[in-house]
Parts: C-alpha cells; sequence; structure tokens
C-alpha cells in the first residue's frame, strides 16, 4: 500500500506534520455514501485488500462477499456485513470468482494469491455460499511475491491470471477433475507469460470482449488481450495525472449490463474512483468519493486496495447492482480494516451513467 504525501509548509506547527495529507481528489467528484460495511477483518493494521462478489442465484439476498486478509486467509460475508465464514489460507492477497454454469455439487470457483506459498489458491463454493479451501489444487508459481489476480473464462475454460511486483504476468488455464471421492480438483497449465515495466496489482477480465484491464501502480491502466493467443500488446487507457490518477492505481472491477459496461478505478493516492467506459475508446465518464453516511453511522472509505462491482446481483438494497471497496481507514469507530457495499444506482445517479 501507498500514499501520497504533499509537502507541509515550515509554517504549520511541527505537531502538524505527523499528520499526512494526501493529494485532493478530481474538481469533478461526486460524492456517495456506504450503505453497510462489514464486520473488521481479525488482523491489525494493513490487513483487508480485495473483495470478490458471489451471486446466489436462487436467492440474491443470500449472496455474498468473499475478501482477503492479508495477513491470514479469507473472510465471507452476508450482505448485512456479518461475517459467516473464515478460511485460514494464509497470506491471501487479491481474490476473484467465476461462475459454473452446469454443475451439481458447485456454483462457482474463486482464485486467490497466496503469500504464504507463493500459490494461487483455489476455493470452491456450492450452491448455499459454503466456501471450501481446495488444498490438493494449490498452483505453485514460482513467483517471488504472487500479488494481484484476477479470473477470465472463455471456450478454453476457466483462467487464472497472477501478477508479481518485479512486473511480471502469467495466466493459468485451469482443467477440473473429480475424485474418486467426488471432490473437485484441479490442475493447471501455465499458457502466457508477459511483463509490465514496473509494480503492477490490480486486474479484470472482460470474458464476452475477451479483454484484459491492468493497473501499473506508478503509470496507470492499460488493456490487452485476455486471450492467450493473442500477442501481448499493452495499449494505454489512462495515465497517472494527478488529479483524476495518482498512484497507486489499485483495485479494479467492472460493471457488465446490456446497456454497456464500466471499469471502475481505486486511484488509492487521493481516496477516490476513477469510472471508464469498458467498451474502446474507453473514455472517462467521471470520479466519485466515499463519505460518510450521518443515516446510517457508517464512515467513508479511503485508501483503497480492492474493490469488485456486479451488476447481476439486485436486491431491495441494491436494485442496479452492488460496488465493495476495501476501507484503509475504518474509523467509526476506529477499528480494523473492512469493507464497505455502494449501491450502484447512487454511482450511476451521480455520475448520470
Amino acid at each position: 500500500m501507498y500514499r501520497l504525501t504533499f509537502l507541509i509548509l515550515l509554517t504549520l506547527p511541527i505537531s502538524a506534520c505527523f499528520k499526512e495529507i494526501v493529494a485532493p481528489p478530481p474538481p469533478n467528484a461526486s460524492r456517495v455514501v456506504p450503505l453497510r460495511e462489514t464486520t473488521p477483518v481479525t488482523s491489525q493494521d494493513d490487513a483487508a485488500d480485495d473483495p470478490a462478489i458471489w451471486l446466489n442465484r436462487a436467492n440474491p439476498e443470500a449472496s455474498l462477499i468473499l475478501g482477503t486478509d492479508k495477513q491470514a486467509g479469507v473472510e465471507v460475508y452476508n450482505l448485512a456485513g456479518e461475517r459467516v465464514q473464515f478460511i485460514p489460507a494464509g497470506r491471501t492477497n487479491n481474490i476473484d470468482l467465476r461462475m459454473l454454469p452446469d454443475n451439481s455439487q458447485y456454483s462457482a470457483v474463486a482464485a486467490a494469491s497466496n503469500r504464504s506459498s507463493n500459490t494461487i489458491s483455489l476455493f470452491a463454493i456450492d450452491h448455499d455460499g459454503r466456501v471450501t479451501w481446495l488444498e490438493a489444487s494449490e498452483i505453485d508459481t514460482g513467483l517471488q511475491e504472487p500479488y494481484g489476480l484476477c479470473m477470465f473464462q472463455n471456450a478454453d475454460g476457466l483462467q487464472v491470471f497472477v501478477n508479481d511486483t518485479d512486473g511480471r504476468f502469467q495466466q493459468w488455464l485451469l482443467s477440473p477433475a473429480i475424485t474418486s471421492g467426488q471432490a473437485l480438483e484441479f490442475t493447471a497449465r501455465l499458457v502466457r507469460s508477459f511483463r509490465v515495466p514496473s509494480q503492477p496489482e490490480g486486474c479484470v477480465a472482460d470474458d464476452s470482449a475477451q479483454r484484459l484491464f491492468l493497473g501499473v501502480e506508478n503509470e496507470g491502466i492499460r488493456v490487452t488481450s485476455a486471450n492467450h493467443n493473442d500477442p501481448t500488446e499493452l495499449l494505454e487507457i489512462a495515465d497517472i495525472d494527478g488529479t483524476i490518477l495518482v498512484a497507486d492505481v489499485e483495485g479494479m472491477s467492472l460493471y457488465l449490463s446490456e446497456e454497456g459496461g464500466y471499469l471502475v478505478v481505486s486511484s488509492q493516492g487521493n481516496f477516490s474512483y476513477a469510472v471508464y467506459d469498458s467498451a474502446p475508446p474507453f473514455s472517462y465518464r467521471g470520479s466519485f468519493v466515499i463519505v460518510d453516511n450521518p443515516a446510517t453511522g457508517i464512515d467513508g472509505s479511503q485508501e483503497t486496495d480492492g474493490l469488485a462491482a456486479s451488476s447481476l446481483l439486485r436486491t431491495q438494497d441494491f436494485p442496479a447492482g452492488l460496488l465493495v471497496v476495501q476501507d484503509g481507514f475504518n474509523e467509526l469507530p476506529d477499528e480494523a480494516q473492512n469493507f464497505k457495499y455502494i449501491s450502484w444506482q447512487e454511482i450511476a445517479l451521480a455520475l448520470s451513467l
């Protein structure tokens, strides 16, 4: 995690020098409020990192949020923000999932980068939302520090992108195998490797368009083909400019619907979130900040690492979908880090999407 600071005027009192000042949000930034928040993660200091949204197809109100505690494992929360499960998988950093269309036992598979073992950890989610760590299916990446991660699915099957702080990216193709005991296991094959110029983390794949969006933390947002058979040509969507994007570029997710789609990106250096069209020319649609909600007493979010969006999860509280963000400072009251839930309807109204 990185926090951008400004030089402090020498005329300030000495005591003021101990308080960091971040860059201001974009002047056009709208203000939205969180509707729900999760129970804090169990670890202290810099711990919560990245969420993923699991849709309960039969009962959307019973959908769940998976969130990483990068010191301990994976937390699972309901839509009220209550912890319903914890999986002590180790130092999981980024997490993503894909739904399984035709499986009688499991509804989805999640993947997380795991810095305890330098592996990709896989998790099966049953139709009731129970999460099982597939310990026999750990993928040894050979990376020095598996960091950012996202999943992708096309005609070739389920795939996982993972990156290292040194700029390396890997793309793994998963092959499922049901064991004699009917347990779900996977083998994995490395199908592509490439490198970006400096440290990456956040990424997200658009399955239908076969695009991979990725963040280079101190440079900006890039896009390339997610199909491993295509050449890896990195195209610029937006650079760090000190206004809309202030380093680090961190979490990113897609809100996709029949009307179109949006890429949501955490601009960590100024506590804001930038929104772009998910299709070329990837136009910038505006920025927003998440502020305290006086009606619920839930504080806003700052210095966000990971985030996740869903247009498919639609409930009474989230009629147009959901955005979940990691909160680097959980201030009301001052507790360990957690995740905030924001109604997409509010974001759409604020940015005229």
